[in-house]
């Protein structure tokens, strides 16, 4: 029996009466424990088992913060929202549903009542437990990336911004309100989010949060991601001196947008020249400090006064069909190891990023958080993190056993894969080889999802299916009132 078992400060079942059970109420109060463990754990049989080797059983054990049995073990209730993500964002009753469900395979009694008791388990799910299991996924997803995914054996990174709906109550609205066009009960409060995906495994690495929220000062906490062999794309919202500066003081690189503003002085004739199509120039640091920095006055004062960067001209057809041109921002001032033609293609990579939202927000189904308070809604996207690179890890493995590149492999395709997979993993707790042998096979499966590769398609942002005639709502909803006459005013014409 380990120590931590014997001097545990909130004994199993301490109700045992000594009158009744005598000298064998450690044994008896024993033997309930091991079976109600090898239950639960058996009860969360299905995605645990699939992500053994990620995280495994006993590692959540040990970071679990409290050693309380409770009718909602942290550990089930984190798998249990788990499943709801990726069933599509599912409604907290039905991952009630699945505890249910898992608790009488187990042979356990299962949680009655309504979905308040697993509400609030998941409030207790704490932000550092979260922070661990995020830190060791990333860490998997880093580890298994292949040489055939980086470009020019740098790891490829990209800064964008978004942003989620929450429910419209007081507590949401006093921290993300809603925008200022719209009146007040018509609207819901939006949580800006300013991301860093790595694009050479897909995975979702850090993010930032707040109310219009610019991309740029959302960027300055998560430079810190960023270093040694790494180049961050971005769009010109983020090519300012002080962010291209600090990641390169990170020892990595960038390759950005120019920005508007220098891009109106841009005088083409400044700089060395490398090429009809690039250049080398020296930016100096602005003299005034911008509002949108983070930095102290003597981290400001840190920085370079100068700064040596590198031009690469981009012409384009817009969607009208009128040429056009764009100017591409590198660190990478070598133009025999990083031709122009290369890094015009790694900046066309950055679109990926936006695939990768709408791999969240659209296929997840996680454009509206169902939450109450600030609190839940950023641990809903910490888990939503969480779920969807574990997502891109069962993407990584089905890429290695097809043989194929990781851009090829179906996001949808994958997550319809491991969301069915709950009924291969049921039975009873000790049959590990079986397991493994099963994970294997959804692997298998995942590594035959693959998308087709259509280029020059055209997907116009248009809806064909015509939305129902309600509507709309131009007062809250407790006020709101709809004209009783206007169908037959309608019908009468």
């Amino acid at each position: 029996m380990a120590a931590s078992d014997v001097t545990q400060k909130e004994p199993f079942l301490t109700g045992f009466s000594k009158h009744l059970c005598g000298s064998a109420k450690r044994s008896k109060q024993r033997s309930i424990q091991i079976f109600r463990k090898k239950a639960l754990r058996d009860s969360t049989s299905s995605f645990a088992r699939l992500f053994e080797n990620v995280l495994p059983a006993a590692w959540l054990a040990g970071i679990d913060p409290t050693r309380r049995i409770r009718d909602f073990p942290l550990i089930l209730v984190f798998w249990a929202w788990f499943a709801q993500i990726i069933e599509g964002n599912a409604s907290c009753s039905k991952a009630l549903s699945m505890i249910q469900a898992w608790s009488v395979a187990a042979g356990l009694v299962g949680p009655k009542g309504g979905t308040s008791g697993y509400c609030q388990a998941r409030i207790r799910l704490s932000d550092d437990f979260l922070d661990q299991i995020g830190t060791r996924i990333i860490g998997s997803l880093q580890g298994a990336t292949r040489p055939d995914d980086l470009w020019h054996g740098l790891v490829v990174k990209a800064f964008d911004g978004t942003s989620v709906q929450l429910d419209d109550t007081a507590a949401n609205q006093q921290v993300y309100p809603q925008p200022s066009g719209q009146k007040p009960g018509c609207g819901f409060p939006v949580m800006d989010v300013v991301a860093l995906i790595n694009l050479s495994n897909g995975g979702w690495e850090g993010h930032a949060t707040g109310s219009n929220l610019h991309d740029v000062r959302g960027a300055q906490g998560l430079i810190g991601l960023i270093g040694e062999g790494d180049i961050t794309l971005g769009d010109r919202a983020f090519c300012s001196y002080e962010c291209i500066a600090r990641i390169r003081a990170n020892g990595g690189h960038s390759a950005m947008r120019l920005h508007q503003a220098r891009h109106a002085k841009l005088d083409w004739r400044r700089g060395r020249r490398l090429g009809a199509l690039e250049r080398l120039v020296e930016w100096e640091k602005p003299s005034v400090q911008p509002k949108t920095s983070d930095l102290s006055e003597e981290q400001w004062a840190a920085l370079p006064d100068t700064m040596t960067v590198r031009y690469v001209k981009i012409g384009y057809e817009d969607r009208a069909g009128e040429k056009r041109m764009i100017v591409v921002v590198t660190t990478l001032l070598d133009p025999v190891a990083y031709p122009a033609e290369d890094i015009l293609t790694l900046y066309v990579k950055r679109w990926d990023i936006e695939l990768r939202f709408r791999d969240v927000k659209t296929t997840m189904g996680m454009e509206i958080f169902h939450v109450k308070s600030p609190e839940m809604a950023h641990k809903t996207l910490r888990m939503m993190a969480i779920a969807y690179n574990l997502m891109r890890i069962m993407m990584q493995k089905g890429a290695a056993a097809a043989g194929k590149p990781l851009v090829e492999m179906s996001f949808k395709g994958c997550l319809d894969t491991v969301a069915s997979s709950q009924v291969m993993f049921a039975g009873p707790w000790w049959h590990v080889t079986k397991y493994g042998r099963m994970a294997e096979e959804v692997v298998l499966v995942c590594a035959g999802k693959l998308i087709d590769i259509r280029p020059c398609r055209q997907e116009p942002r248009a809806l064909k299916r015509r939305p129902k005639p309600f509507p709309l709502l131009t007062s809250p909803r407790h006020v709101f009132r709809e004209n009783p006459h206007k169908g037959a005013k309608r019908r009468v014409a």
